[in-house]
């Protein structure tokens, strides 16, 4: 569990993803539990569950703009890593 931690303290981007992650797959179990009930206010409740439905929309478009983000990061550094051990191989015998 500490090496876990540590691991995580190195790396605050992978740190800081995770907690986002988390966050918003609370606030979608918290918004279904809220809204469960919803449907017995009858037509008082409709603008709670408007806003509730929008809030979840944003929140998922949200999630999934940091998912892509993530992924062009994760391209992006390995290909920098690429080019940067090509660039630093030594060249195969018979090479010129």
């Amino acid at each position: 569990m500490k090496r876990a931690l540590l691991y995580l303290w190195r790396h605050p981007r992978r740190t800081g993803f995770l907690a986002f992650n988390l966050v918003v797959l609370a606030a979608l179990f918290a918004w279904g539990f809220f809204t469960n009930d919803m449907s017995r206010q009858g037509i008082a409740g409709l603008p709670n569950v408007a806003l509730g439905y929008t809030g979840m929309a944003i929140a998922v478009v949200v999630l999934i703009g940091g998912w892509v983000a993530w992924a062009v990061m994760v391209t992006r550094r390995h290909a920098h890593l690429a080019a940067i051990a090509e660039r630093s191989a030594a060249p195969a015998p018979g090479d010129v």
